[in-house]
């Protein structure tokens, strides 16, 4: 039987000393978990506090299973977490919590996976398991713009590699979709080699959608506009002259405070009356508001037209950053354009007010967004497909013949 490395925990050696061991089919089971010598040539135990280790014989690297609102995080994951926040709230920990205390299924698990090979050495990937087939896809929704794994390492090649190797042979997930992801970042670029090197099949990327952005170079919303296209700003004039004339419309900006709860309902108002489709988890957007008052983000706007609240945007500014996450008017006012009118209002407080450096419209191609933003990005994903699994090689199976039937049909 493989030895395990010395630097595993106290709780890992106790699993292993009391562990009953036998041999099957050229695989070793130790407690609950299985190492195959000649494909996994790695070492996996289960220790008796429920976080799963694998003891990797050459770089020490161990597998731990977090599970999401439930478990608590040790200091150098806190940390890690609150560096990936100012990156982009939607990385943070308080933010993943909401979205599974609100925004799953409930054949759905929210799991961190961290690979470690030492206290602050490690990455870590905040999952969504789904049954039945235990499908693994990045822990997010459709309100989700953006994903991205925890990287603190130097070295994160070998780390990426254990953990998705782990999530084929130990936790035999069928499939994993990791997306929405920028592209051009280290951390996509890492997933992607080590799928691969772990043994997933049929490892592909995808386009999810388009993402509109701005960087603002002088603190002055005149200069902005002056940026912008002239129908834009003709528009803005008399729109906006038309919308408050006879003191009739009003606009408003809500941060927090005695005014939070009011303000939430005036939104879910609009939200109701508006062309949107109904909210399938109608609690994420409160707790959201509720979350980002508590942290200073929230920007939410209103615009009132003869007392009644007939658009609603959320915005987020988290270090110098404006993310505009989510709009809405009333179908009855869109004669007012009463949505247009609060972007500009929004927009001239966040330059102005909060010093933005950046403007990110967030997820989608909508025309309107090129008039307000300069840059467009693009969001993509990965997937890949687990042979091992009887439904992982169902997908990989389709996905091969998809494939195949393209590349044969007449151009």
């Amino acid at each position: 039987m493989t030895r395990c490395p010395a630097s595993i925990d106290f709780h890992a050696n106790l699993a292993i000393q009391s562990a009953q061991a036998r041999k099957c089919d050229q695989a070793i089971i130790i407690d609950r978990s299985i190492a195959i010598p000649r494909l996994f040539p790695d070492s996996v135990y289960r220790s008796h506090t429920g976080i799963d280790l694998l003891a990797d014989l050459h770089h020490h690297i161990r597998i731990e299973k977090v599970h999401l609102g439930q478990d608590g995080l040790d200091a150098p994951l806190q940390r890690a977490f609150s560096e990936y926040e100012a990156r982009n709230p939607q990385y943070g920990r308080q933010w993943l919590e909401n979205l599974t205390a609100h925004a799953l299924d409930n054949c759905d698990q929210a799991i961190l996976y961290i690979a470690r090979s030492g206290p602050d050495n490690f990455v870590a990937c905040p999952l969504k398991i789904s049954s039945p087939h235990k499908r693994g896809s990045a822990l997010s929704t459709f309100y989700t713009s953006s994903y991205c794994p925890i990287v603190n390492s130097e070295d994160p090649e070998d780390l990426f590699q254990a953990l998705f190797r782990h999530l084929a042979r130990t936790e035999r997930i069928s499939s994993l979709t990791l997306a929405p992801m920028a592209a051009d970042t280290p951390e996509f670029r890492l997933m992607r080699d080590a799928l691969s090197r772990a043994g997933w099949k049929g490892r592909h990327e995808f386009f999810c959608f388009g993402n509109w952005i701005h960087d603002i170079d002088a603190h002055s919303y005149q200069s902005y506009l002056a940026s912008r296209p002239s129908k834009l700003r003709n528009t803005l004039a008399r729109k906006t002259k038309k919308f408050l004339a006879d003191d009739r419309g009003s606009l408003e900006i809500v941060q927090g405070g005695d005014k939070l709860e009011g303000a939430i309902e005036r939104y879910v108002t609009v939200y109701n009356n508006s062309w949107k489709v109904e909210e399938p988890y109608p609690d994420f957007v409160p707790g959201l508001l509720r979350l980002a008052a508590a942290r200073g983000w929230l920007r939410l706007g209103i615009a009132s037209y003869d007392r009644q609240p007939v658009a609603s945007q959320i915005w987020l500014v988290c270090e110098r950053t404006a993310y505009i996450f989510k709009l809405a008017y009333h179908e009855d006012y869109k004669a007012l354009s009463p949505g247009t009118v609060l972007t500009a209002h929004m927009m001239q407080w966040a330059i102005e007010e909060d010093g933005i450096d950046r403007i990110d419209y967030l997820s989608g191609d909508d025309a309107y967004k090129s008039d307000w933003m300069s840059v467009r990005r693009e969001q993509h994903g990965l997937a890949a497909y687990n042979p091992r699994t009887p439904h992982g090689l169902v997908q990989l199976t389709a996905h091969t013949l998809k494939l195949l039937v393209k590349k044969l049909r007449p151009a």
